[in-house]
């Protein structure tokens, strides 16, 4: 074989072995590494949920009622969305509409629009904002500008969702 033959041989080797070492960190994280903190995040969300119900039923019998905790995220006034809410299109959520969009953002039926500019983002506020962010992540294949979203759930679904566009 001629030199060049084998130069080239040797680059086209680098490049493969570059592209898997990378696609392996994507596949790992997004289809192993989830699966665990998800175990363990739902075992810790169904002790929560019986500690919760446990407490609900003990001030019922004293005629006192307590808000259901259950559907909302600790502090911010969010709806905890779970894979059930999305498998069933955010169903309990269609009374109110912010919680409705926000569950229809986690589970992300929302399709992306396109946008071009941080200018564009700016100016909104809440969710809307949050969502802007998205689609401009979506937009320009960055992920690094998911970081801008301040509710952690909607941050990772951009994150993903860039990650999705990018090996598609």
């Amino acid at each position: 074989m001629k030199k060049s033959k084998i130069i080239l041989l040797i680059i086209l080797v680098i490049a493969g072995i570059a592209i898997l070492y990378f696609a392996y960190g994507v596949v790992k994280n997004r289809y192993f590494g989830a699966g665990k903190n998800n175990t363990e995040i739902k075992n810790s969300e169904t002790q929560n949920q019986t500690g919760s119900q446990t407490a609900d039923q003990s001030s019922d019998d004293q005629g006192n009622t307590t808000p259901d905790i259950n559907n909302s995220a600790p502090g911010d006034g969010r709806p905890n969305v779970q894979n059930a809410d999305c498998d069933n299109n955010c169903a309990q959520f269609k009374d109110n509409p912010d919680n409705l969009k926000y569950c229809q953002e986690v589970c992300g039926d929302i399709p992306v629009s396109k946008k071009d500019s941080e200018s564009q983002c700016e100016s909104l506020a809440g969710l809307d904002k949050d969502s802007c962010w998205r689609d401009l992540a979506v937009s320009k294949l960055d992920s690094d500008l998911c970081d801008n979203i301040s509710d952690a759930k909607l941050k990772k679904v951009c994150k993903s969702r860039v990650a999705e566009e990018i090996l598609n």
